[in-house]
């Protein structure tokens, strides 16, 4: 099975560089043509800070909306290192980037597969906890995306160091004692996920060590000594997250913490058990009925699940040190905004539930017999996690290695659309209505990583998600006015937090161009904003452009006095390509703002 799932996952060895790929390969080459990301090859997921988020903010690669107090900073010095290499020695075969991934993923499987022979005395049970890990479609992702690489290295080298811990403690190997903290200080070095790990230890502790609660407590130890050392080296060299809308950190925001583990624990159990991609949940705020439907449905799910399993937690010990770990394991996953390859901790212990849900309610259905009302919650729940976890989810692996894909053909179209003549180097771009951040974004990085000719500077003014109003003011400036307000788009996010409130007369000062914000949502989102540029806005130096269908195209300026209006875009078509033709127009609902005049039939 372990062979058979690393078979799927190369699959995605045509999946190419996409999006932060590019980020890392111009940091990995030590590449200063963006000034805002040249930094030492080891800081590379340092993604922004307040030293550098106004020079991203003037290269167009961020929104004139960020807070300059943001910070997204992670301490990967290990998993950079794997990236340096790759740049170094082969920058022009992505393959052998993917390959080098699937390494990684293998030594993971591996891992899993032994922390279950150790832990699992049913062959069974074994074997089926392995097929549902290492068969889950959430797993497509270990090798779709090369700069996730960082988890796949994480969760691997913690894993091990779960399994000599249990070495240690089960057999007595004192080799193993010192192997397991070290292997975690690399897990560590490698992304901060495999602070996850920490909960499986805890639990290993509570409910299957053998020694006295002294003794139990003591094996934690060169963990924590290892933990402490680290965090103080992440706070005293900057690392950490601050004033973003997407990351959230437990110890420095604990209210906002408490907000997100509401919103995001639900959904992410109920994608381990089989159900809807965490993914999709940032793209569903289009929908804001279906995004409420879909986190009840979670509820209910994971309700469901913990009814059926509450009766066997009282007499299975592993059962408990499964739940438990996994429970933990989702502290920091519920820090990062959601996406399935958080799940890969959580399924460690989740994994090992569900196949002894399975073992216990197959073969003894004489307990369903018994208790009626029990049968009518189960029975569903266990052909539902069969079906899925047995049929569909194997089916898609393959395929969740190639949704990678989908990001870079958008990216590619939306590059195409975009001169690349070398007058361009001269211009500045103004992206009228982007469908997110990263369809323009990611697009001065990718030329300047690939060495193709780049607007001066860029700047884009809105994302398209609603119908936009723009008035010509004078010869200069232009009055942008987004029905529902900006900042809809979760996207917009990354570097701002929707709890911190603009405010009327905000001044940004971007390349050529200055925008003030001079009306408010009543949540304190900008409603309306005054663009002044340098140039007149039918200077040639200015190039236009707005994204109509599935790439851009030029887009005119109204005339002075004249109003322009922009429809809102359909971002589900737009974002999922051709995997999915939705039978409705997924844009957003009409306005209710009463000064908002609809555009023309």
């Amino acid at each position: 099975m372990v062979v058979l799932a690393l078979l799927l996952l190369c699959c995605g060895l045509d999946g190419g560089l996409s999006a932060d790929d590019y980020v890392h390969s111009l940091i990995a080459r030590g590449s200063h043509a963006l000034p805002g990301f040249a930094r030492h090859p080891l800081d590379l997921y340092r993604f922004a800070d307040s030293a550098t988020i106004h020079e991203l903010m003037r290269e167009g690669v961020l929104g004139w909306w960020e807070d300059p107090r943001a910070k997204v900073a992670f301490f990967r010095p290990l998993s950079a290192l794997t990236h340096v290499f790759d740049y170094r020695l082969f920058p022009d075969r992505p393959w052998l980037m993917h390959l080098h991934s699937v390494l990684w993923s293998a030594l993971l499987l591996a891992g899993v597969l032994a922390l279950y022979r150790a832990l699992l005395a049913s062959r069974f049970v074994c074997a089926l906890a392995v097929f549902i890990y290492a068969l889950d479609d959430a797993r497509g992702w270990l090798v779709s995306w090369v700069a996730g690489r960082n988890a796949v290295i994480a969760t691997a080298l913690s894993v091990w160091a779960l399994c000599f811990h249990v070495r240690w403690r089960a057999h007595g190997d004192k080799r193993a004692a010192a192997i397991a903290p070290l292997l975690l200080l690399l897990a560590l070095l490698a992304g901060e996920g495999a602070a996850a790990i920490l909960g499986y230890l805890f639990a290993y502790a509570l409910c299957l060590d053998r020694g006295s609660v002294r003794e139990r407590a003591l094996s934690l130890a060169p963990y924590a000594l290892l933990v402490v050392p680290w965090r103080l080296l992440w706070i005293g060299h900057g690392y950490g997250v601050a004033f973003s809308g997407l990351y959230v950190d437990p110890l420095a925001t604990p209210f906002d913490f408490a907000r997100a583990l509401i919103e995001r624990a639900p959904l992410l159990l109920f994608s381990q058990m089989g159900g809807a991609w965490t993914d999709i949940w940032n793209m569903m705020f289009v929908f804001p009925f279906l995004q409420r439907t879909l986190w009840l449905i979670a509820c209910g799910a994971v309700l469901a699940l913990g009814y059926a399993l509450w009766p066997l937690l009282r007499r299975d010990a592993t059962l408990r040190f499964a739940v438990l770990g996994a429970l933990i394991a989702l502290l920091p996953a519920c820090s990062a905004f959601l996406a399935d390859r958080l799940l890969t901790w959580i399924a460690i212990g989740g994994a090992i539930a569900l196949a002894k849900l399975i073992e216990v309610y197959g073969e003894e259905p004489e307990v369903l017999r018994r208790a009626p009302l029990r049968a009518l919650v189960i029975a569903p729940l266990m052909l539902g996690l069969l079906f899925v976890k047995t049929v569909v989810d194997p089916v898609q692996v393959a395929w969740r290695t190639r949704g990678n894909l989908v990001v870079r053909e958008n990216l590619d179209r939306a590059h195409a659309s975009v001169p690349s003549d070398p007058s361009i180097t001269g211009r500045r771009v103004v992206y009228v209505n982007p469908p997110g951040v990263p369809l323009a974004a990611y697009l001065p990085v990718e030329r300047a990583a690939q060495g193709i000719a780049r607007p001066r500077s860029q700047v884009y003014l809105a994302t398209g998600e609603a119908d936009l109003r723009f008035t010509r003011v004078d010869a200069r400036s232009l009055r942008v006015r987004q029905r529902g307000g900006f900042l809809q788009n979760p996207s917009s996010h990354l570097f701002r937090d929707p709890h911190n409130p603009s405010r009327v007369g905000d001044r940004v000062q971007l390349s050529g161009l200055a925008i003030e914000v001079t009306a408010l949502m009543p949540d304190g989102r900008p409603a309306e904003i005054l663009a002044r540029f340098e140039d007149v806005l039918e200077s040639p130096g200015l190039c236009w452009l707005r994204w109509r269908g599935r790439s851009y195209e030029p887009f005119a300026p109204p005339a002075l006095g004249r109003d322009a209006v922009v429809p809102a875009l359909d971002l589900p078509a737009i974002l999922l390509g051709d995997m999915i033709q939705l039978p409705f127009d997924s844009r957003l609902p009409p306005p209710i703002d009463p000064r908002w005049t609809p555009p023309p039939d």
